[in-house]
């Protein structure tokens, strides 16, 4: 009787702790956690070009994603931890930095192609056409914007950020 009663008192603690977890009570975020978020960020909105930085297990890709009309800058930091079986696990942050300041942080797990909805995918071809005929492209899509880039040393290469708000959803080589 005892060991069924420690039973579903152990299944009890997990389960509350996954729902409390899964609210976000005590999921602190990243950068909060991690400093180099941050300091990537600001380094990034400085200099406006990528960085990759690897610090012990961790390996920090700095993405400047946009800049918006009123002059504010979309960063993206994505975190992968080296070391793990595969699929490895991604932390990524999203930063509105305006004049100087970060204005917005969110933590955001990417959809990827087959979790976004169908209707951007016919609109993400058109894009990487005309990202390689000009270079770049933007388009938008129910509150979604599409931003394509093409390599700068292999015009075939384009690269498609998928973002909801400042949040990236989802990053694709084609």
């Amino acid at each position: 009787m005892k060991k069924m009663f420690k039973i579903f008192l152990f299944a009890i603690i997990v389960f509350s702790a996954n729902i409390v977890y899964g609210f976000g009570i005590f999921n602190i975020p990243y950068n909060k956690s991690d400093s180099n978020f941050n300091k990537l960020a600001m380094r990034v909105y400085n200099s406006n070009s990528p960085y990759i930085y690897t610090y012990g297990a961790y390996t920090y890709n700095a993405i400047p994603i946009t800049t918006t009309t009123s002059g504010c800058k979309l960063i993206s930091i994505i975190r992968r931890t080296q070391g793990f079986p595969k699929p490895a696990y991604w932390a990524i942050e999203n930063y509105k930095i305006c004049g100087g300041n970060i204005d917005e942080v969110r933590n955001t797990n990417p959809a990827g192609w087959n979790n976004l909805p169908n209707g951007i995918k016919p609109i993400v071809n058109n894009l990487i056409a005309e990202t390689r005929q000009y270079g770049k492209a933007i388009a938008n899509y129910n509150g979604y914007r599409m931003i394509g880039k093409a390599q700068v040393y292999n015009g075939k290469a384009v690269y498609v950020y998928v973002l909801n708000g400042i949040k990236l959803e989802a990053m694709m080589r084609f």
